[in-house]
């Protein structure tokens, strides 16, 4: 239950810059794009008109100190946001002590707020996680346009690696300096004024050029032009971002953590499946009377820190 008290609403507001930036209209004109990369817009274009999915989610940790695998299968809506998952959380430690922990969760946004369902330990939480704006906005076909076109700019290279008659195996490579400079812009375009936001995505923007170009995987179906399962191996990355702090921090046991780092493996794998085939998503009315609010952070948010859009 601790684990889930701890969360930050500012990590939540950090990454949703990233999709309110990526989400605003510039009006840019469709160009003529490399075949692969006209392939992956024809994906998007289709991914943008699903309102509801499953998902499968499986993240492996590999450490010195132990094993950790996070499994997770879910479903989620587009409108109104809503999310339902259950977890499990597979821990074995250096002396191969093992325990599981399984958790079950209901996700919806309440206007610029999302609003979690905990269960773990048969006792439900609640807590409320300010995200300044509504991810459920509707696009209008130019901005969905200006979108596709934005997410596709970000990728320095798409690769074809295999093709069956079924599928499309490509490999995406995303440019990091170009997604640390979009949430630049949005933290000045939206002028955020609370301090603690703006070291929080100063850090962010730090690690992702440290980290480097981000490469991933994905698995397309052919017939349909729908992503099927995405895989990334974020060792590297991890591994260099963790690199620039330990070079700013200079901790005292930084050999010890740069060996740890070493030796220590991520790796994350997603399947959807049931494009808008899955029923709507409802909160149990027994889960809102019964969950206890916890604060999703220390200190309460000021009115100005949580407008994040004019």
């Amino acid at each position: 239950m601790e684990l889930l008290r701890r969360i930050n609403w500012r990590v939540a507001l950090v990454w949703g810059l990233l999709f309110v930036a990526m989400s605003n209209s510039f009006a840019l004109a469709e160009e003529k794009l490399p075949p692969e990369k006209a392939f992956l817009s024809d994906v998007y274009k289709n991914m943008m008109n699903v309102n509801n999915l499953h998902y499968d989610l499986a993240i492996k940790a590999e450490t010195p100190m132990g094993e950790v695998k996070i499994t997770a299968n879910g479903e989620g809506q587009k409108n109104p946001l809503s999310y339902k998952q259950d977890i499990n959380i597979w821990l074995r430690d250096a002396k191969n002590k093992e325990s599981t922990m399984l958790l079950k969760q209901y996700i919806e946004q309440n206007q610029n707020n999302l609003v979690i369902y905990s269960l773990a330990n048969e006792k439900w939480i609640k807590q409320i996680v300010p995200v300044g704006f509504s991810l459920s906005q509707e696009l209008s076909e130019d901005e969905k346009v200006s979108t596709r076109m934005e997410m596709l700019e970000l990728m320095k290279s798409v690769k074809l690696k295999k093709e069956t008659p079924s599928y499309k195996y490509m490999e995406i490579t995303l440019d990091s300096m170009q997604i640390s400079d979009v949430i630049g812009a949005a933290v000045k375009l939206d002028n955020v004024q609370d301090q603690d936001m703006v070291k929080a995505a100063a850090i962010v923007r730090l690690g992702l050029l440290a980290a480097g170009d981000i490469k991933y995987n994905v698995k397309i179906d052919k017939a349909t032009k729908m992503i099927k399962e995405i895989d990334m191996d974020l060792t590297e990355p991890i591994q260099k971002g963790a690199g620039l702090f330990l070079e700013i921090g200079n901790p005292k046991d930084k050999a010890n953590i740069e060996e740890f780092l070493a030796k220590s493996t991520l790796n994350m794998q997603i399947t959807y499946s049931k494009y808008n085939q899955v029923d709507s998503i409802g909160i149990p009315q027994d889960v809102r009377d019964n969950a206890k609010e916890v604060k999703a952070a220390n200190k309460e948010i000021s009115k100005k820190s949580e407008r994040i859009l004019p």
